[in-house]
């Protein structure tokens, strides 16, 4: 399955509602970051800080939503605003996806912070049939996301490298999401094997990298690419299915 990496991430921009609405022309699944404001405003957004999309040296933690709109960028540039996750992506597209990957970015999240974390999970359950990937890197938030609902949503499992791996964790989890140059390092075919898990890749750029994976695994192996690339060619029937 061809998944939109944050949208299609492109120079032009990056987890928008614009990138999400132009990526279902070409697919029906999407991967995308969301993390807390200050005022406890859950919003899509990759960055702990403003600095590459905002112009500003403040993290999101600590600025509200309402000041972070009034910011001279996102006043000059309102298609970067970030979305709400639940005023505007479940609102207004949610339904539209077969497939959905919400990144629950690393935080220090309080207790009443992950229960409105589930309490927006279960708001876009209420209006998707899509399948629901929660995945995360941060260990604490993985440990979060193996107490949800195993029929609502499925469990994705991030790392970039073998050693962030903790094996008591990651069993307990649906898919593996591992970095494209981890997963073409062929001495790491054994690992993938041991993990025994379909696995969502990140991130795809160029078509040949998809046949170099395919090379190595098994297609019974690989569940999604995650990419940036809009015309990455996978290629198989079940990828044709979903796009």
């Amino acid at each position: 399955m061809l998944v939109a990496h944050r949208g299609f991430r492109s120079p032009m921009g990056e987890n928008r509602m614009v990138d999400f609405i132009q990526a279902l022309k070409i697919c029906k699944a999407v991967e995308f970051d969301i993390r807390l404001t200050k005022d406890k405003k859950i919003i899509i957004f990759h960055d702990h800080h403003l600095r590459r999309i905002g112009h500003e040296n403040i993290t999101i933690r600590k600025i509200t939503y309402h000041d972070l709109c009034n910011l001279e960028f996102f006043q000059k540039n309102k298609d970067y605003l970030p979305p709400l996750f639940i005023e505007d992506f479940i609102a207004k597209i949610s339904d539209q996806y077969k497939m959905i990957n919400v990144e629950v970015k690393p935080d220090r999240y309080s207790i009443q912070e992950f229960k409105q974390l589930k309490t927006a999970l279960d708001i876009l359950r209420s209006t998707t049939k899509a399948e629901i990937v929660v995945s995360s890197f941060s260990v604490n938030v993985l440990k979060w996301i193996t107490t949800l609902d195993a029929k609502n949503f499925k469990k994705g499992y991030l790392f970039e490298r073998p050693s962030e791996i903790k094996w008591d964790l990651i069993k307990k989890f649906d898919y593996v999401h591992p970095y494209v140059g981890t997963v073409l390092q062929k001495r790491n075919q054994a690992l993938f094997a041991k993990i025994n898990l379909p696995m969502n890749i990140w991130t795809f750029k160029e078509n040949t990298t998809v046949d170099k994976v395919k090379k190595l695994y098994d297609s019974k192996m690989i569940h999604a690419y995650i990419s940036d690339n809009p015309n990455l060619k996978i290629e198989d029937k079940e990828s044709k299915s979903w796009n």
